[in-house]
């Protein structure tokens, strides 16, 4: 959101993994020249704050290194509770200059922490139910945040020409394979720590939030009621996934940390709707790694009364190295969609 550049690498920083792509954008597709999906270091990463920026700088030229990529500009993602998206609604404004101070001072009103601490970039939506006034989609992020990021990239020796948000990475990945929406559907990315959600109507975020549940809830939650390491729940959590012979009460607390998901998603669906305006969700597209859980989007549709659909994120993204195979594509899906939103950002880009 705050910087472009043309041809670039999509980094996506994650608490598990990071993820990095290089694509090339034609009028209505993409080509995937090359892919990289590497651990992230443990604890180097917690709810999308980089808390080592050497040790995530040394995982990123790990993986750059060994899958030969070349172009030295990146687009980055940021997302977690330093970064803030929020719409609002001001009365028409036609100078630059004026809508700037508009939005510095409406977003002083609401942000949790100091204004001359924050990097604030904006977009008018081109539509607004009320003719007096602009809708404008408010975008945020602690300077402190920003410059954690930054330093891993240029660690890596990299250059950071694009720095994005990754729900919005996300929204321009789905206009690219499914096009302009004509009624408002959501798309959520379900990651480790965080999920990202997002309303995209005609081709525009209309509402945007992280909610601070994922894969790692589902492990907490066997840990804590188990007595057993992180680790070893995450074995357990994978093999009853599977159907293994695991002791019985690890499905109880997989089903209480499925309400519990299902529960934060829900709040953040009313939080939406009661500012929607009557622009009701229609239905719901999932991606991420955490997705894949057995019984998430199931327990999910039933609970929310929503129909959900999976997120194909190489519907109009074709492979153009012979190393990625349409095997490897189906596998990547669920991790790569932020990734392969950064990777099509150009210059202009807003």
């Amino acid at each position: 959101m705050f910087f472009s550049s043309k041809k670039v690498v999509g980094i996506d920083i994650g608490s598990s993994s990071i993820k990095l792509v290089e694509l090339t954008l034609e009028s209505n597709q993409a080509t995937l020249q090359n892919v990289a999906i590497i651990p992230a270091p443990v604890q180097a990463i917690v709810n999308g704050e980089i808390t080592d920026t050497l040790l995530v700088a040394e995982s990123i030229m790990a993986g750059y290194k060994a899958n030969g990529f070349k172009n030295k500009r990146a687009s980055v993602g940021l997302s977690g509770t330093a970064v803030i998206i929020k719409k609002i609604s001001i009365p028409k404004v036609t100078d630059t200059k004026k809508l700037k101070e508009q939005i510095r001072y409406e977003a002083s009103q609401y942000l949790p922490f100091e204004i001359s601490q924050m990097t604030i970039d904006h977009h008018v939506l081109s539509y607004t139910s009320d003719p007096e006034n602009m809708d404008v989609l408010v975008i945020a992020a602690q300077n402190e945040f920003i410059l954690s990021y930054l330093s891993s990239i240029n660690q890596a020796g990299l250059k950071c020409t694009v720095l994005d948000v990754s729900s919005l990475a996300l929204a321009n990945i789905f206009e690219l394979n499914y096009g302009k929406t004509a009624e408002p559907v959501a798309v959520f990315n379900f990651g480790s720590n965080i999920t990202n959600f997002l309303v995209l109507l005609q081709g525009e975020v209309i509402f945007s939030r992280d909610i601070p549940v994922g894969g790692f809830h589902f492990s907490n939650e066997i840990s804590k009621n188990m007595g057993v390491t992180f680790e070893e729940a995450e074995t357990l959590k994978i093999s009853q996934s599977s159907s293994a012979d695991v002791p019985a009460e690890t499905r109880t607390f997989m089903n209480m940390a499925l309400d519990h998901v299902t529960e934060e998603v829900r709040n953040s669906i009313d939080f939406y709707t009661a500012t929607a305006r009557g622009y009701l969700i229609s239905k719901a597209y999932y991606t991420g790694g955490a997705s894949l859980t057995v019984g998430l989007v199931d327990h999910l549709s039933e609970g929310l009364k929503l129909p959900f659909e999976v997120f194909n994120p190489f519907l109009r993204v074709k492979s153009g190295n012979k190393k990625i195979t349409q095997a490897y594509l189906q596998q990547m899906a669920p991790f790569i969609s932020i990734a392969c939103g950064l990777g099509i950002r150009h210059a202009g880009d807003k």
